[in-house]
C-alpha cells in the first residue's frame, strides 16, 4: 500500500484509534492504496457528529491495459507495469481469461508477467466492461469507515475530493463549516 496521510482528530481518542485502524484496513481490501492520497476524520462522540474527507486520485477513463499500463518484452514473454494497484484486480482477471492462469504471473506490486503474450495484443485487452468507477470505491471505503448508526449524511464531491458529514440527528450547520474547515487543511 502507497503511503497514505490519515489525520484523525476524535473526542475519544481510543474510539480514533481504531477509526485509523479500520481506515487503513478497509483501504487495504478494496485495493485503493495507489488512488487515496489522504483521509481526514473528525469525531465528536458527545454530539454526535462523524465528518470524513477522502483525497484521491483520479484515473478515470482507462479501460484498456494499454491505458492503464506501460507494458514491455521480455525474453519469453511481457512485462506489464500498472499505474495503479486499482487496476490489479480487473487486469489479472482480463489476463487469466485470455492467457490462463498458468502463463500470468504477480510478479511485484503493480508488475505482471504474461509469458508468450505480444505486447499489442495486451494492450488492447479491456480491464472491465463497464470501464473502471473509483467513485463507487471510494463510496465504499466511506461507507466502510463510516459508524453504522450514523444514518443521517450529507456528502459534497469536488475533483478529486469526497466529503461527508454523518450523524444519528440532522445535519447541523456549525458541522458543515467543521468540514468546509477539515476541506481546507493539511495535517501533513
Amino acid at each position: 500500500m502507497g503511503k497514505i496521510r490519515i489525520f484523525v482528530d476524535s473526542s475519544d481518542e481510543l474510539g480514533g484509534q481504531q477509526y485509523k485502524y479500520i481506515a487503513e484496513k478497509s483501504v487495504e481490501d478494496l485495493g485503493l492504496g495507489g488512488s487515496i492520497d489522504s483521509i481526514d476524520m473528525l469525531i465528536r462522540v458527545e454530539e454526535p457528529v462523524f465528518i470524513i474527507v477522502i483525497r484521491y486520485k483520479e484515473v478515470t477513463g482507462k479501460s484498456t491495459l494499454g491505458d492503464a499500463s506501460y507494458i514491455d518484452s521480455r525474453k519469453n514473454g511481457i512485462r506489464i507495469t500498472l499505474s495503479s494497484e486499482i487496476f490489479l484486480g480487473d487486469a489479472l482477471k482480463a489476463l487469466w481469461s485470455k492467457y490462463g492462469r498458468d502463463r500470468v504471473e504477480q510478479i511485484g506490486r503493480l508488475e505482471i508477467f504474461v509469458s508468450g503474450a505480444d505486447p499489442e495484443e495486451v494492450k488492447g485487452i479491456r480491464l472491465s466492461e463497464k470501464g473502471y468507477d473509483l467513485e463507487s470505491r471510494i463510496n465504499e471505503l466511506a461507507t466502510r469507515i463510516i459508524p453504522e448508526g450514523f444514518r443521517v449524511r450529507n456528502s459534497l464531491k469536488k475533483r478529486g475530493m469526497i466529503t461527508i458529514i454523518a450523524s444519528e440527528d440532522p445535519i447541523k450547520e456549525s458541522w458543515r463549516e467543521l468540514a468546509a474547515r477539515l476541506e481546507g487543511d493539511s495535517h501533513a
